[in-house]
């Protein structure tokens, strides 16, 4: 795949190339028009000069010396088949090159004492392949000298030219609408390309409308659910302890219980996202990531070892994170609560600490997962547990502290890496 500017500059080239090519023959006929005119001249001129100067004094005994010592103009005992002053072409031996040659000839009368005779001019004309060796030399040179040229100079004329463009495709090629912010693409005189600056301005424009009347949404409907969500949990809780339940009672209520405790959980997330969203957590220094990943590796540990899963670590290796405390403890446990609901039974999960990075392998589908839904909101296995936005979460903090999360697929075993 070509960049617009080599295309261009390609195709620029591939036309100028063809049309030089289909130049050639052309040039190549009027070099030699022009030739045999200035031929044409030059014998002219020799039977005039030799009319004007010469025959005035000119004597019948002198014929044949002339003729001896001058080849290309001769007198010619008079004859009515030649034609007469008009310059033609023949066919004609040439001593210098040994064979025949084209000429271009004139045949002129003229009296000599009161005797008519031919006064023949005439010049030996450059071969054709000559002619052409010639003209591929110089033709040459000057299309070399063009080609390069025109490339130099279009080169750097469409560099200036779509400058503009380049510098509104940087802009918005890492543009995320968390940064709410309007990129400013600049001014251009260019009519396309302020045009395409004033639409991508009103279309960010319009979705970072969006994108926050979202967010208020999302975190004002969180707020507004915390207490309700609270209240009929803590009911709940009265119920289930409540003796007089019938059993099917009891199995509704612990039902019941158990969503609601999803709900709380996705309320919780779907809050800590705005929060993320609107950078409500500045506080950022540094720490140590074992010590952080070690207090959590013994709740974890229980909870694999309860689902009948093989649980390592590899934590030896010291590394120091820039980050916030908070959002640190939530990227580790999202990871793994992630491995762990999304296993397999009697599978593993490895947590591996390496120089600035912490991945975490576990065993599962025995394919890999798609990589372009796999960090969306709610993209999850419906038979799984979880709500969907655990890796959500982790992509948000990961792009909040400017690190990356990358997935694999590595031996039958599921990799999640985050790269400080």
């Amino acid at each position: 795949m070509k960049s617009l500017l080599n295309k261009n500059q390609s195709l620029f080239l591939s036309y100028i190339i063809m049309i030089l090519i289909i130049c050639a023959p052309v040039f190549f006929f009027f070099m030699k028009f022009f030739y045999t005119k200035d031929l044409d001249e030059l014998i002219i001129y020799r039977c005039n000069e030799f009319i004007h100067e010469r025959l005035p004094e000119f004597e019948e005994s002198e014929i044949s010396t002339y003729n001896y010592y001058n080849e290309d103009i001769k007198i010619l005992p008079f004859d009515r088949s030649y034609m007469l002053d008009k310059t033609t072409a023949e066919f004609l031996y040439n001593k210098a090159e040994g064979h025949n040659i084209d000429y271009r000839i004139i045949y002129k009368k003229i009296t000599v004492g009161e005797t008519p005779y031919i006064l023949m001019s005439r010049i030996p004309m450059i071969e054709n392949k000559d002619m052409l060796l010639n003209l591929v030399a110089q033709y040459g040179v000057i299309f070399i000298i063009l080609i390069i040229s025109l490339f130099v100079v279009q080169h750097f004329l469409a560099r200036r030219l779509w400058k503009p463009f380049n510098d509104t495709l940087r802009k918005i090629e890492n543009y995320t609408l968390e940064q709410e912010s309007v990129p400013d693409f600049g001014e251009t005189d260019i009519i396309e390309f302020d045009k395409l600056n004033n639409i991508l301005t009103t279309l960010i424009s319009k979705n970072l409308g969006l994108y926050k009347q979202q967010k208020e949404f999302i975190e004002n409907a969180s707020h507004e659910l915390q207490t309700p969500l609270a209240l009929f949990q803590s009911k709940l809780d009265m119920l289930i302890q409540d003796e007089n339940l019938t059993k099917e009672q009891s199995e509704a209520v612990t039902l019941l219980y158990e969503s609601s405790s999803r709900m709380t959980r996705l309320n919780k997330n779907l809050l800590l996202l705005a929060r993320i969203g609107n950078s409500q957590y500045k506080e950022v220094k540094e720490l140590s990531f074992n010590k952080t990943l070690n207090k959590q590796l013994f709740f974890f540990k229980s909870i694999a070892e309860n689902n009948g899963l093989d649980f390592s670590v590899d934590n030896k290796l010291p590394v120091m994170v820039n980050a916030n405390p908070v959002l640190l403890d939530c990227l580790i446990s999202n990871l793994i609560v992630n491995a762990i609901n999304h296993n397999r039974e009697n599978g593993k999960i490895s947590v591996i600490v390496d120089k600035g990075s912490f991945s975490v392998y576990n065993t599962g589908e025995e394919k890999p997962l798609s990589e372009e839904r796999l960090f969306k909101r709610f993209s999850r296995n419906i038979e799984k547990k979880g709500n969907g936005l655990g890796l959500s979460i982790v992509a948000q903090i990961c792009r909040f502290h400017h690190w990356t999360v990358d997935y694999g697929y590595e031996k039958q075993l599921h990799r999640f890496t985050v790269r400080f």
